[in-house]
């Protein structure tokens, strides 16, 4: 069963839930109740012991002076000594009002426990003096005032006047005249510290506050049923100067001689004092045990993962005592923030937490308990707290890493972040533990999970969380597993300010850089960033074009230019075009490899930088960073580039390769490797593809080296890795009959050719079976029976040169010159037909090309210049007529 909500069990006072409350609510002042101008609820004395939570302390103080004013008995003299907002004007203003308004709040329960009714006490006369709230020139002296309060002015006047300690017989005679009486005295040191500065400027002899004060002690300790409580802080707070200091000196001196030290709020009193003073109901206990209990479980079940405290059954009572708050929340205000002399303890404590109670209250947030992890630094009432102790430079470290990044973690990873706002939390719950008004700073991991884990919270997310939070933020700080915000920047920060000093040239010039260690190996030519199509060159091997990581896939001018490359090569039309394949960047990956070359420029810079100061733990930091990005950056730049394009049927073909595989290293290999799966690049061939592609239907036979270009020129057929695999097909081809290959004077079919060559000519089956069958009864050939049963034709061995077959003489032509005409679309048979016969007998043959050529609309310079004369130009032809009419 889930547990309540917190809110859905304790009612806050009226104020708290409306949010009306005044600060100066809190802001007990005996000075104000004395004069009338307090808050109802500290001036009222009804009101005032209706929120008020006794504690042991405060009963014993009281139980100590009833006793004191009514039988003589207790002690005389009570010093309240504690640190800032430990209860001590609180204490006093309550020993005020029960003796002073006795009668008015006797039926009250909390007073009945204080005073038995068999004692007849009915109050007596209160004097109060307030060092805070007195005039050193002009009001009335400690000694002038109490006087008057007790009705004996007139034994003191000319000492008030004139500012002179009245000496023991005189404050004896008040004590004896006024009869039994309570003396209150508050914020002594401040009323001392100023009448030191008058008694120099009006020279009177100094000391006279603390000779009264030791005068005053030493004659009620004598009287016999006045008692006197004074409070003296424990620390000097810091606008006091170095006079200061010695007066409290001197003070705790004088008044150490007879009084007795009470503490008003001891341990886990605090607790009731808070939930005393905040809440109206506090609802069902059935409930807070249940709560108590599943916190319990929850801790003993992450054994060592939590403090070994909180495991313990007495921290069940205690989240019992503190219930709806988290005793970690209160613990971390009281001990930490309360070390601060001005946050003034139970006093600043109730003031924040009443912040924070109608912020929750009001946004009903979820939880079952109050937790650090839960205030709202957002809120600026509850930031102010907090801030105008440790400085307004933390407003600018809140909004930066609390709630802006941390914010952000909760939001960009969702799920349970997003819900129960993890990275804010703990951001929150880390800032609350950094400050302290002593050494103590920082928060573990365990007190962590015990400021964030509630009911719903994954166990486990803490640690990645806060590690997160160590990656992302700015002032937040981790030195030896103790995290903690400061006003210093942290490695982030510095990194964050470098990457910004860092320029586009940069960037580039880095990616430049590692793209041509990723692409050293490979059978690419490889060629980075080209801007035009001039500078890929035009032959047979194959060629990967990197582009500009401006051209990013899919937009125009990357279209563009893609289709230029397969296109042109210069000022002519590439011949080669089914072997270029272009490399372009994913827009958003690239944009993710900008951010990381930036951080990598940056975490060199600083590592190179000898004049910034870091911490040894940040030096370390920055070394694994750098390692690490050192390591990341060539797996980016892969995975950036990661679409491929190449020649279709209808243009340029794209294709994205997704993700590359862990460990990638190589670029060029991982781009040589797509195109064999996905079968742009074959490593194998089939003789019925060589046969299918590579000639043409009305053409009986064609070099190898003509049909390698086919495949290596033809936008739309699979690219060859290279010409052996058309190589291999060629000799399996012939082996199995598919096709014959004739080099030299030989044709093989159904029989592997030994080495066959770039000018060996693939001849269709038919015309081979045909040659075969014919050459069979030519002189010159016979057949040869072959293991296997089979027959093969063969040629029979040469005559001798210059006689025929049958021993004649026979005349060989040693020089030939032919002059045709050609159809221009059977050239290519001419080269096969004609010029490769005559090679393979040994000519070299000498080729005169006469072209006629004439048209009514004439012809364009481009046409003649560029591409006619450029063409012949690359061939190496020499151009012994050129006629124009």
């Amino acid at each position: 069963m889930a547990l309540p909500a917190w809110w859905q069990v304790v009612t806050p006072h009226k104020d708290i839930r409306e949010k009306s409350f005044t600060e100066a609510v809190f802001a007990a002042d005996l000075g104000d109740v004395l004069s009338g101008t307090a808050p109802e609820e500290y001036r009222d004395p009804r009101l005032f012991f209706a929120k008020t939570y006794l504690t042991a302390g405060l009963k014993n103080l009281a139980r100590n002076v009833i006793e004191r004013l009514t039988s003589g008995r207790g002690n005389p003299v009570i010093q309240l000594q504690t640190p800032f907002g430990g209860g001590k004007t609180h204490a006093l203003i309550t020993l005020y009002h029960l003796v002073k308004s006795f009668s008015e709040i006797n039926h009250i329960e909390q007073v009945k426990e204080l005073v038995s009714e068999t004692i007849g006490f009915t109050g007596v006369r209160v004097a109060a003096f307030v060092g805070t709230a007195a005039d050193p020139v002009k009001g009335k002296t400690p000694w002038g005032e109490i006087a008057h309060q007790l009705g004996c002015y007139e034994v003191v006047k000319d000492h008030d006047v004139r500012r002179v300690a009245p000496g023991k017989e005189r404050i004896k005679e008040i004590l004896q005249k006024g009869g039994p009486a309570l003396i209150l005295i508050d914020e002594l040191l401040e009323y001392i510290v100023k009448a030191n500065r008058v008694e120099k400027v009006e020279r009177i002899t100094q000391g006279q506050t603390l000779a009264f004060l030791q005068e005053l002690s030493e004659s009620v300790a004598a009287s016999g049923k006045t008692a006197l409580v004074l409070t003296l802080p424990a620390s000097i707070l810091e606008h006091y100067d170095e006079e200061a200091e010695k007066a409290l000196a001197q003070l705790q001196k004088v008044s150490g001689r007879v009084e007795s030290i009470y503490v008003p709020v001891e341990g886990m009193e605090v607790y009731e004092v808070i939930r005393k003073r905040l809440f109206e109901d506090l609802g069902d206990q059935k409930v807070h045990r249940q709560v108590a209990e599943q916190y319990l479980k929850l801790y003993q079940g992450l054994g060592t993962e939590v403090p070994g405290e909180v495991k313990e059954t007495a921290f069940r009572e205690k989240i019992e005592r503190a219930y709806p708050f988290h005793p970690e929340f209160i613990d971390v205000l009281y001990e930490r923030w309360g070390s601060y002399p001005t946050f003034q303890r139970t006093r600043g404590v109730l003031r924040l937490l009443a912040q924070v109670v109608g912020d929750l209250y009001e946004r009903k947030v979820s939880g079952p308990l109050i937790q650090s992890s839960l205030v709202n630094l957002s809120s600026l009432p509850i930031r102010r707290e907090f801030v105008k102790h440790i400085g307004n430079e933390y407003d600018s470290v809140i909004n930066s890493d609390i709630h802006g990044k941390a914010a952000r973690i909760d939001q960009e990873m969702g799920s349970e972040y997003e819900k129960y706002g993890i990275a804010r939390g703990l951001a929150t719950a880390v800032f609350l533990y950094s400050f302290s008004g002593a050494q103590r700073r920082g928060v573990t991991l365990p007190w962590l999970r015990v400021a964030l884990l509630r009911e719903g919270i994954p166990t486990t997310i803490v640690g990645d969380a806060v590690n997160k939070l160590e990656e992302s933020l700015w002032y937040f700080h981790a030195e030896k597993h103790v995290y903690s915000f400061k006003n210093q920047p942290n490695l982030n920060k510095v990194i964050t300010d470098r990457e910004e000093t860092i320029e586009e040239g940069q960037i580039r010039e880095a990616l430049s850089e590692n793209l041509t260690r990723l692409a050293k190996e490979g059978p690419f030519e490889v060629y980075l960033w080209p801007r035009e199509a001039t500078g890929v060159s035009d032959n047979r091997r194959l060629k990967l074009v990197v582009f500009d990581p401006e051209l990013k896939e899919g937009a125009p001018e990357t279209k563009a230019f893609a289709k230029e490359l397969l296109e042109k090569a210069g000022a002519t039309f590439r011949v080669y075009r089914n072997i270029v394949f272009a490399l372009a960047v994913d827009q958003d990956a690239y944009t993710g490899l900008k951010g990381k070359l930036r951080r990598y420029l940056a975490l060199k810079d600083i590592a190179k930088d000898t004049s910034l100061s870091l911490a040894p733990a940040s030096r370390e930091d920055l070394q694994a960073k750098l390692k690490q990005a050192e390591k990341d950056i060539p797996f980016q730049v892969i995975n950036a580039y990661r679409h491929v394009g190449w020649g279709g049927n209808g243009g340029v073909v794209w294709r994205d390769m997704g993700l590359p595989s862990t460990g990638e290293g190589s670029l060029t290999g991982r781009v040589f490797r797509y195109l064999k799966d996905e079968k742009p690049i074959l490593s194998s061939i089939t003789p019925k593809l060589v046969l299918e592609k590579g000639i043409g239907q009305d053409e009986e036979e064609k070099s190898i080296q003509e049909i390698y270009d086919i495949f290596l020129k033809t936008p739309g057929f699979p690219c060859l890795e290279n010409e052996e695999v058309l190589l291999k097909a060629v000799r399996e081809g012939a082996e199995k009959g598919v096709f014959g290959v004739r080099t030299g004077d030989r044709l093989f079919f159904r029989e592997s050719p030994l080495n066959p060559e770039s000018d060996s000519l693939i001849v269709r089956p038919e015309k081979a079976a045909q040659e075969k069958k014919s050459s069979s009864d030519k002189p010159g050939y016979e057949r040869e029976t072959v293991p296997g049963g089979t027959e093969e034709v063969k040629e029979k061995p040469e005559s001798e040169p210059g006689s025929s077959p049958s021993g004649d003489k026979e005349k060989r032509p040693r020089k030939l010159v032919i002059k045709a005409s050609v159809p221009w679309d059977k050239l290519s048979s001419i080269v096969t037909g004609v010029i490769r016969p005559l090679k393979t007998s040994g000519a070299e043959p000498e080729i005169t090309i006469e072209i006629k050529a004439e048209t009514p609309g004439g012809f364009d310079r481009t046409t003649l210049d560029t591409k006619v004369k450029e063409t012949l130009s690359q061939l190496g032809a020499r151009i012994m007529q050129w006629d124009e009419e």
